[in-house]
């Protein structure tokens, strides 16, 4: 999976949900856990979910989790 500057996306151990790829995203220094992209499948599209609401993004953070989803997650 791509490492980006601050964060990693990446798919533990070919997790599923409902028959699409959970991918989780972890803090690159802590190794944290900072929430998923998993499908949604009322909406038929892949969401991101916060692990906690302590959690928070910069427009760059954002940019990278779109960037992944758009050529990634898009898939589904």
């Amino acid at each position: 999976m791509k490492k980006y500057k601050f964060i990693e996306i990446r798919q533990e151990d070919g997790e599923m949900f409902d028959g699409h790829p959970v991918y989780r995203i972890v803090n690159n220094k802590s190794d944290t856990e900072l929430g998923m992209l998993c499908y949604y499948k009322t909406w038929r599209q892949y969401i991101f979910r916060a692990e906690d609401e302590t959690c928070v993004f910069n427009i760059s953070c954002m940019h990278d989790i779109i960037d992944f989803m758009e050529n990634h997650a898009g898939k589904a």
